[in-house]
């Protein structure tokens, strides 16, 4: 199975775009086999902070009223393939903005055929880090992750992410409240053995076009954070990317429907990105602030990212890693 690597993809700041992407609180979860838990202590002596007391607030199955959940995929896990050994029981959660919402239900279903039982995902539209952290407070108490996948394309639409004045923060405040927020939710889900998989994610079409640094510092912000021993970069955006350029179509997988369409070369392909040139659902209306409706087609660019940001997590667990 492929370990992604660290690599030099980049996506734009959503809110310089009329885009977005709607989602919610969904828990998918199957009867899982036993196994034995282990404790991992996590250390914040390399913050030099003490970590807010975690409030439970009920079971995290329950949808948050601040943002819709979306309808929700049935998925059928197979038998799990963990060995009876497996160190630790997993259970990862998921908190992103609309790039998870797209890709949520092809995410949790790539754990769940492999043997992940237990899958909280928690994504919206337009969303920062920022957004989550009380979520992720009550989460690592009520919900117990043993790995959390965090992705966040750079939005400023939300209040935390706003000045005195509602106006969006840009330049080194910018990458400063994306630094803080990414750090709190290492001194949240540390302490419990909880490992942190930061996603990156793809360059978009405007994004490349203009030659923007803005995403590739944000990737490098996240990847920076790996050296701290408590997180994993995970370069998913790599995934609908031509050899780290925008694509609009990459060739089909084996694994994944195949529309009727050819590349450039004549290989059968599919539409990985959005029209608006930002999300993966080829038919995809205009997005509003970050948040898009509902995909009525297949959407092999949400497959694939959503596939992406799950591997390096099954493949640490069948390693018999967090």
């Amino acid at each position: 199975m492929l370990v992604l690597e660290p690599g030099t993809p980049g996506f734009e700041r959503e809110w310089d775009m009329d885009t977005r992407s709607s989602s919610g609180t969904e828990r998918h979860r199957t009867a899982r086999p036993p196994f034995a838990v282990v404790a991992v202590v996590g250390t914040l002596l390399l913050f030099g902070v003490a970590v807010s007391a975690a409030r439970v607030v009920g079971d995290s199955s329950s949808t948050r009223a601040a943002r819709p959940a979306p309808a929700t995929r049935t998925v059928t896990a197979p038998a799990p393939t963990w060995a009876a050994d497996q160190a630790a029981e997993p259970r990862v959660a998921l908190y992103g903005d609309s790039l998870s919402s797209e890709s949520q239900s092809y995410f949790a279903e790539f754990l769940m055929r492999n043997g992940v039982t237990d899958v909280l995902t928690n994504s919206f539209g337009g969303t920062a880090p920022c957004d989550y952290l009380d979520e992720m407070r009550q989460d690592v108490a009520a919900f117990r992750p043993t790995a959390v996948v965090i992705e966040f394309s750079g939005n400023a639409f939300t209040e935390c992410m706003q000045d005195a004045n509602g106006t969006p923060v840009t330049g080194d405040e910018f990458f400063a409240r994306y630094r803080d927020a990414a750090t709190e939710a290492l001194r949240i889900f540390a302490p419990s053995g909880a490992h942190v998989y930061f996603v990156g994610t793809p360059v978009s079409r405007g994004t490349e076009e203009t030659r923007n640094r803005n995403s590739e510092l944000l990737n490098r912000l996240y990847a920076s954070l790996s050296t701290l021993g408590l997180s994993t970069y995970v370069d998913a955006g790599a995934a609908v990317l031509d050899h780290g350029h925008w694509t609009e179509t990459l060739p089909c997988l084996a694994d994944e429907p195949c529309a009727e369409a050819t590349d450039t070369s004549g290989t059968p392909a599919n539409v990985v990105r959005a029209p608006d040139g930002v999300h993966f659902c080829p038919a995809s209306p205009g997005a509003v602030r970050g948040v898009t409706g509902e995909c009525p087609v297949w959407s092999s660019g949400a497959f694939r990212f959503g596939t992406a940001m799950a591997t390096p997590v099954v493949n640490a667990f069948l390693a018999g890693r967090p």
